[in-house]
């Protein structure tokens, strides 16, 4: 049984929108291939003698081979004729690709044939005979016993070793995923497709301003940083930073008796762990010093070396380091671009809040404004760009199966598409209102909404068709994640990939 997963985005909202007029569905997500097994000769490819076979990696213990007439190989080529007649281009990226679903088609399916090894299950001969007649039709589609006879019998031998992989594992997807009209596996409930239905409206537009955390305030930068000056001291320091303390026990001892320099220590015996070539620290404000140096008193060491003073052997992490304080720890400069480049670095990692409230307060004072003048006026005043969505529904995740978050061409909404807060706001507010500050990603946002509205009856009208398709997928994808994420996976894609490939 082959197996691919369809690109997904044929079901994106561009592919519903094309469904709209053509009423196509594309069908599921593992497409059975039982097409005429031939022999399929492999390009040569870089770095493989005659003698070598690329292995990609092992099922329990049990090769996936770059071999000539494998499934892995097979599918490869399924995967690329079939892009073929997309109109797709098969390049070395998109081969890339081609190789990693193929490599995980056949990860899938060795599971898939261990489980019913496991089971006991064997195919019945009637219905391989039964399937192997399709190799052997005349022109008039009748069972020809010439040309039976006249195929030689390594290529029928392959045929029906084969064609009992592929029935067999065509009996474990039936039995777990079904068919709508059958009577076993996975079903989707009609009252259960309802129900999205209902979530698929109303979908709304909205006017949206968005100021950016990213663009703190110098002046306010300044401020934090005049605050708490100490924590941007600067200091000149080199460090010697081993793996273990053997080695940093060695450095030292040879250091302190005059055997070796500082720099030639470096060289010697650093793994340059947080430094430089010539070993300078490359991180070395004070707070940065107290992320490295977590025992205090190895932090009190070092900030309090003289100037060419060098320190004991501390911790610095997950290394023994000995440190060198290079020259006097120089004190804050708010002027310098640079000082105050370390100072929002330091406030986005330690004190996003202070940021975060600076932003929220600047939102909260637009909407203010905003309620009284108008939105438009308000974006005008303060010199702020408005923007404006397409509508979409609550869509908590950004579900293909639900108009999403136009994430794409609203990036400053990326971070609304996990947020409650967001669609709690944003769905809650009447007509023409505009919102109170909100915290999205990097981003505090005001909304004004624009439009309500029930989604569009066409894509109801199609809605089980695609929850079906995205229900099945989402199955599919569970079940291949079960095997891909097994231990019973040497997964060796990527180094053999870049070895034989990339060379």
């Amino acid at each position: 049984m082959v197996f691919f997963c369809t690109n997904k985005l044929l079901l994106s909202r561009k592919f519903v929108m094309s469904a709209k007029k053509n009423l196509l569905w594309f069908g599921a997500v593992f497409i059975l291939v039982l097409s005429v097994i031939t022999f399929v000769f492999i390009p040569t490819v870089g770095g493989v003698s005659g003698n070598t076979t690329p292995v990609f990696g092992k099922w329990d213990g049990t090769p996936i081979e770059y071999a000539q007439d494998t499934f892995f190989v097979r599918q490869i080529q399924n995967l690329s004729e079939q892009m073929q007649n997309q109109g797709q281009e098969v390049n070395q990226f998109t081969y890339y690709q081609v190789m990693q679903s193929a490599f995980n088609s056949a990860v899938v399916r060795l599971g898939i044939l261990q489980e019913l090894e496991s089971a006991g299950y064997v195919i019945p001969d009637t219905l391989v005979n039964k399937s192997l007649v399709n190799y052997y039709l005349d022109s008039s589609g009748k069972y020809s016993s010439t040309l039976f006879e006249q195929t030689p019998e390594n290529i029928r031998a392959s045929r029906r070793s084969t064609l009992q992989e592929e029935l067999t594992a065509q009996r474990y997807i039936s039995d777990i995923f079904g068919k709508q009209s059958g009577l076993f596996g996975l079903k989707t409930s009609g009252k259960e497709t309802d129900f999205i239905k209902t979530m698929s409206s109303p979908e709304r537009s909205f006017s949206y301003i968005a100021l950016s955390t990213d663009s703190y305030p110098d002046s306010e930068a300044a401020k934090y940083g005049a605050a708490n000056s100490q924590k941007f001291v600067k200091y000149a320091l080199s460090a010697i930073m081993t793996d273990s303390e053997a080695t940093a026990k060695k450095a030292a001892s040879g250091i302190a008796k005059n055997e070796i320099t500082f720099e030639d220590a470096v060289t010697t015996y650093s793994n340059r762990s947080g430094t430089d070539a010539s070993g300078i620290l490359t991180r070395s404000f004070a707070y940065d010093l107290q992320t490295l140096f977590t025992e205090s008193t190895d932090l009190e060491t070092i900030t309090t070396l003289e100037p060419g003073s060098i320190s004991p052997i501390v911790k610095a992490g997950n290394n023994f380091a000995i440190v060198r304080c290079d020259k006097a720890a120089s004190q804050p400069d708010f002027s310098d671009s640079s000082v105050l480049a370390a100072v929002k670095t330091y406030m986005k990692t330690s004190e996003a809040g202070i940021i975060q409230d600076y932003y929220m307060a600047q939102g909260a004072s637009f909407a203010e404004q905003a309620r009284i003048s108008g939105f438009d006026s308000a974006a005008s005043a303060n010199r702020l760009e408005k923007k404006t969505t397409a509508s979409f529904a609550v869509n908590y995740g950004n579900s293909d199966i639900l108009s999403p978050v136009p994430v794409e061409t609203n990036t400053e909404l990326s971070g609304a598409v996990n947020s409650e807060n967001f669609f709690t706001a944003a769905f809650s507010l009447e007509p023409g209102a505009v919102s109170d500050p909100l915290l999205v990603g990097s981003y505090v946002i005001v909304l004004q909404l624009l439009e309500e509205k029930a989604a569009d009856q066409q894509t109801l009208e199609m809605m089980p068709l695609f929850y079906n398709y995205y229900a099945n997928s989402w199955s599919q994808d569970a079940l291949s994640s079960a095997f891909l994420e097994s231990d019973k996976l040497e997964d060796n894609f990527m180094q053999t990939y870049i070895k034989y490939f990339l060379n």
